[in-house]
């Protein structure tokens, strides 16, 4: 779903304003879905408190789904009592609309003493950073192991653990406020409503960037995260774009936390909170608490009154003061600025083919896509609003659009001059079996597969997909987003206008035009390429050829998959289609048996492994493809039969008895 874009905020009360028995004294933040408020509550004995009320903004509180969310946030957050979480106070209505009355913590949140330290040229120190961190995690063990009424546990996931999130008091109090880990419950109780990760990118874990579930062990890698980049005073995942960072966070990418001289254990505790799979996390905030414990140098009174002095200084108070801390208010860098069109100076662009025909005049974005599908090639020349013709290949925002296998010599690769390396055709799947045996075999280079016409490329590295490009104009990313919705034909032309002025890079263009959420634009990114690669498995003609050694490019957007699990689902794409019946019409009967000296069991998946292992005689096939089947998924079997058919590493033995009428 497009992300929409919110109306502008109203404009703050007047002073003094009033919400049921509070007093207003002026707005702090607002923002996603609500505002919040700064206010004195008054009571019966000594002076009034300062408390912070929370309510939705009014295009929020309008739609059934946000205030649900609103109140299932308020439903967990009175079910967690802790001092490192901020605390709610209560729940108000005023002109029908719910307030929550929260905890206020004078000072500041984290993400601003973090860029005051940096602008300062100071960092943390390790004490502190460890003793931030542990304070922080537990209060996400008390968010973790909260219960209700009845004593159930609630299971709350926070999914929003970030510096802006973590405020810090003038008294050296660390405390997890927002509580965003209503997502969670939500989403369970209200499955309609869609949910977001909003603008922390870089705190995401890597389940969430390829759309996993979110657990105890997301709120444990994104506080590594924080700590990570509080030893380090920049982030832990960078990259010149938002789509780099969340590559960056895919991959779990943490060497720029390995090149500081920590201490070894510690070190080794972090990288472990960080790593890619979340089952190889410590998989709980208790666990971690526990475990960061060893690491709390010296008391924590005089660490505590160490971060007060430097709240203090960051925010600007003095002791006793009361100043409203700015919530999650993080400023726009200027890659995140939305540019105007109209800033943009129009160009027309002319081709000048090396045939001597000469095409256009042409937007950027129309030349990108004739260029993109190959009626564009490396050998023309291009002029710009009427100047002179230019070798296309001299271009960099024009060159990266060319299909490397088009590039000569000259331009780029050498490689393809040359015969191809292993060379098959698609007729009865022969791609099953190409790409199959080049994972096996664990190599590297380009996959160029050509049928009428179309033509894709298949990078892989040690026998794994990690790009595919293709001529195909449907396929090209702008057109798959109006495809699917993402995006609509107006919307995508605008992001097309702006398109030179980020290098002709859609993904970032759409990203800083707010016209796709990072995360969403990530995955379509991600299920797009991967479409491209499992539409090869059906096709019934043309060639493949391998060119071993040559490397995918540069601006890919690399995939991350698994080559068997590619596999398995090309097969099952080949079964929905009829394409297999050949293979197995003439032998539902007939038994199966291993192929002498064909295989050696190490180096094969588990799947034919497990074949193999029960074919210690010739076996029958309907045998072999219940053992290998299971209830969620019965053609299983015939999938695994198909490749090892593919492999030559089974072959159709004499056909059982008829079976008995």
């Amino acid at each position: 779903m497009r992300r929409s874009v919110p109306p502008p905020p109203p404009p703050p009360p007047p002073p003094r304003a009033r919400i049921g028995r509070y007093e207003i004294i002026d707005r702090i933040a607002v923002g996603g879905m609500a505002e919040v408020f700064r206010a004195r509550e008054p009571r019966a004995i000594g002076e009034a408190r300062t408390i912070v009320l929370k309510r939705m903004l009014p295009h929020v509180a309008a739609e059934a789904s946000g205030v649900a969310m609103f109140e299932e946030e308020a439903r967990l957050a009175a079910h967690v009592r802790h001092p490192n979480v901020v605390e709610l106070l209560g729940i108000v209505e005023a002109d029908g609309q719910p307030h929550l009355a929260l905890e206020y913590v004078p000072g500041c949140d984290l993400w601003r003493l973090s860029r005051w330290l940096i602008r300062e040229g100071r960092t943390l120190g390790l004490d502190l950073v460890v003793f931030v961190l542990a304070e922080l995690v537990a209060g996400l063990e008390a968010v973790h192991e909260a219960r209700d009424e009845r004593g159930e546990p609630l299971g709350i996931v926070h999914q929003d653990v970030s510096p802006s999130n973590v405020l810090l008091s003038v008294h050296g109090d660390v405390k997890l406020g927002d509580f965003g880990i209503a997502k969670a419950a939500a989403l369970r109780a209200h499955p309609g409503v869609s949910l977001r990760a909003k603008g922390k990118l870089g705190y995401l874990a890597p389940e969430q960037v390829i759309g996993g579930v979110a657990t105890h062990a997301t709120d444990v890698f994104a506080a590594a995260v924080i700590a990570a980049e509080l030893l380090l005073g920049r982030p832990l995942f960078g990259g010149a774009s938002e789509l780099a960072v969340l590559l960056a966070i895919r991959d779990a990418n943490v060497q720029p936390l390995l090149e500081l001289a920590l201490p070894a254990e510690l070190e080794a505790l972090l990288v472990e909170a960080l790593a890619r799979d979340p089952s190889a996390r410590p998989a709980t905030a208790r666990e971690l608490a526990a475990r960061l414990a060893p690491f709390v140098a010296g008391p924590p009174s005089v660490l505590r009154r160490e971060l007060a002095g430097l709240v203090l200084q960051a925010s600007g108070l003095e002791l006793g003061e009361a100043e409203p801390t700015p919530l999650g208010e993080v400023p726009l860098s200027d890659a995140q600025r939305t540019p105007l069109t109209e800033e943009v100076p129009s160009k027309t662009y002319e081709v000048h083919t090396a045939s001597g025909e000469r095409r256009g005049p042409w937007t950027f974005a129309q030349l990108v896509e004739a260029i993109a599908t190959g009626r564009v090639g490396v050998d023309d020349r291009v002029s710009t609003n009427g100047g002179a013709p230019e070798p296309l290949h001299r271009d960099p925002a024009l060159v990266r659009h060319l299909p490397l296998s088009s590039l000569t010599a000259v331009t780029r690769d050498a490689d393809l001059a040359r015969e191809p390396d292993v060379r098959c055709a698609f007729a009865q799947g022969g791609f099953v079996r190409a790409l199959a045996e080049s994972a096996l075999r664990r190599e590297s280079g380009l996959w160029l597969c050509e049928q009428a016409g179309v033509r894709k490329e298949v990078y892989v590295h040690l026998g794994a997909p990690v790009f595919v490009g293709s001529n195909v104009a449907g396929e090209l990313l702008g057109e798959s987003l109006v495809a699917r919705g993402v995006l609509s034909r107006g919307e995508l032309d605008m992001a097309l206008a702006v398109l030179p002025r980020f290098d002709g890079r859609l993904g970032d263009t759409l990203v800083a035009l707010g016209l796709v959420e990072p995360v969403q634009l990530f995955r379509t990114i991600a299920e797009q390429v991967r479409e491209k690669l499992l539409d090869l498995f059906t096709w019934q003609g043309g060639t493949a050829e391998l060119y071993r050694g040559v490397p995918a490019p540069p601006s890919g957007f690399p995939l991350d998959l698994d080559v068997w699990e590619i596999i398995d689902a090309g097969l099952q794409r080949r079964l929905d289609a009829g394409l297999e019946e050949d293979r197995f019409q003439d032998h539902l009967l007939s038994s199966i048996g291993r192929v002498p000296g064909r295989a050696d069991h190490g180096a094969l998946p588990s799947p034919l492994a497990e074949l193999l292992a029960r074919l210690e005689s010739p076996t029958p096939l309907p045998e072999v493809v219940e053992a290998l089947g299971s209830t969620d998924d019965r053609r299983r079997g015939y999938r695994i039969v198909a490749l090892a058919l593919g492999l030559d590493l089974v072959r159709w033995a004499e056909p059982a008895e008829p079976l008995a009428r």
